[in-house]
């Protein structure tokens, strides 16, 4: 993902909005962190009862892809946004620190809360279900996010960052959230898993009663808009 920022910027004629450092600390966040934090978790009833894949199984199942792709097509139209219009929209000089600074915090966030979306990959839609149970997700997020602010606010020369005001952290903060409704949104397309990737043939069935909560997957980040948007009216 950012290898095609950069790639799509570079071709649009801009510099790279990702230089070497911003792209070994998201490379950390989606590979190392991602596995820490999503490798922990706990097995579920679905899960046990899901029957065992077959050796030459691709590795990416169906609704994987379908994951991936929404995902991905999101995060690439919202930064290609930003990259046009960001400097307009925040009063920033096109091209400079600070616009390259927000771009590369809506994207980190982008997939701080993406990982609350890889905690299901089938059609279940449960992002804080048990999230207590798993204390090195908790930390991870904890981390991530400290970190983020930290190299934000003070990297300086030398992740070439420009500290954000409240302001602009909300916004891409809230940016990043979106990925969290629309986790819950994409899981309405119906895809199913491919009955050859399972050890005998044999089709996983699901339980029928198909669980999606969306009290914690679409309120919650609708409150955080509306906290965001009295933020945004208290700072202007």
């Amino acid at each position: 993902m950012a290898l095609t920022v950069t790639f799509f910027s570079a071709v649009a004629g801009y510099k790279p909005p990702l230089n070497a450092v911003m792209m070994l600390w998201v490379n950390l966040i989606m590979d190392t962190m991602g596995a820490l934090a999503l490798g922990t978790e706990a097995p579920n009833d679905i899960l046990l009862d899901r029957p065992p894949y077959r050796r030459d199984a691709s590795l990416i199942s169906l609704p994987m892809w379908r994951n991936i792709v929404i995902q991905a097509s999101y995060q690439l139209a919202m930064l290609g946004f930003l990259l046009r219009f960001g400097s307009e929209l925040f009063e920033c000089v096109d091209g400079s620190t600070k616009h390259f600074t927000i771009i590369f915090n809506a994207f980190v966030y982008c997939q701080i809360f993406n990982e609350f979306n890889a905690r299901e990959i089938g059609d279940d839609f449960h992002p804080f279900r048990n999230l207590g149970k798993n204390p090195m997700f908790i930390g991870v997020i904890l981390f991530t996010v400290t970190a983020q602010w930290v190299i934000v606010q003070y990297g300086g020369d030398f992740t070439q960052t420009t500290p954000l005001n409240i302001r602009t952290q909300l916004i891409t903060i809230l940016l990043g959230a979106v990925s969290i409704p629309l986790g819950f949104l994409m899981r309405l397309i119906p895809v199913e898993e491919n009955p050859a990737s399972f050890a005998g043939n044999k089709a996983f069935v699901k339980n029928k009663s198909r669980e999606v909560s969306i009290t914690w997957g679409l309120i919650v980040p609708i409150v955080l808009a509306v906290i965001t948007l009295r933020f945004l009216d208290y700072f202007e």
